[in-house]
């Protein structure tokens, strides 16, 4: 069955905290720090916390690097959903204590389900919090089910389309289909278009490798392709140039089509193939 496959009940993750953060990463670490506070291991002022070094957390988020858990914690942070506490005994202790602000989480759910009529109702900044565990301790299990959004948000449609279309979502797909989103938010108007469009055309090459796509993506970035309106404009350009050129009795035509183009290969590579039929 192999060591990745265990009996045991692993690690589960909500699609709908998954689609109401838009992050599944900060969705893992909010529930993995929930399992912890439920265990009222450490009381503080009426609340139960966790503390661990970064370094600390990694070991309970292997597939993740330093750098990225920092950038999560912080954004989760920023959103007002982890409150932080310093209630270390040496001044020179700068470990950060975690509890999480659930009445904010609650004020989050509410505002994106206003309409919902199964909306959560519990209140859990209490001095003792006594939830469901649904997590299970890190040195049990490292599997997560990362199960895609099913929801309206932009980068949900992109993980529901992948797994109709391509497979399943393993985190470093997650990570990796974020970070592109992220990227492409900061340059397009329609980053989900434009990411389903190179989804769609690395199959239509038959090719399901996350590689591939960012591939497409770099080459039209490069070229300034931002839009669905730029792609299809660029398509126009190159029928036009190749009726013309048919016209002429030239074989083929001067201009590689986007949309043909084997991105596996080089630029040299390409213009090698063209030329030599």
């Amino acid at each position: 069955m192999g060591n990745l496959l265990l009996d045991d009940r692993p690690l589960v993750i909500q699609p709908k905290l998954i689609e109401l953060l838009g992050d599944p990463t900060e969705a893992i670490i909010l529930q993995q720090i929930h399992y912890w506070l439920v265990k009222n291991i450490n009381v503080k002022d009426g609340y139960s916390w966790v503390y661990n070094s970064i370094k600390d957390w990694n070991k309970q988020f292997k597939w993740l690097s330093e750098p990225t858990l920092k950038r999560k914690f912080k954004s989760l942070e920023d959103k007002g959903l982890l409150i932080t506490g310093n209630y270390n005994k040496a001044k020179f202790d700068r470990t950060k204590w975690y509890r999480i602000d659930y009445d904010a989480l609650d004020e989050m759910i509410h505002a994106l389900y206003q309409n919902d009529t199964t909306r959560v109702s519990k209140r859990y900044n209490a001095k003792y919090q006594n939830d469901t565990d649904y997590t299970i301790d890190y040195t049990k299990n490292n599997n997560i089910d990362t199960t895609t959004t099913t929801g309206p948000t932009e980068i949900g449609s992109i993980y529901e389309f992948w797994e109709s279309n391509v497979g399943s979502l393993s985190p470093y797909l997650y990570e990796e289909i974020q970070a592109i989103y992220e990227d492409w938010s900061e340059v397009s108007k329609q980053p989900k278009e434009m990411i389903l469009e190179s989804i769609k055309m690395a199959l239509d090459k038959g090719v399901r490798n996350i590689s591939y796509i960012k591939t497409i993506l770099k080459r039209w970035y490069d070229n300034r392709i931002y839009n669905i309106e730029d792609l299809k404009a660029d398509q126009e350009r190159f029928e036009k140039r190749k009726e013309r050129k048919s016209k002429r009795n030239k074989k083929g035509s001067m201009f590689i089509d986007a949309r043909d183009q084997d991105y596996s290969k080089s630029a040299e590579e390409e213009w090698e193939a063209f030329w030599n039929g």
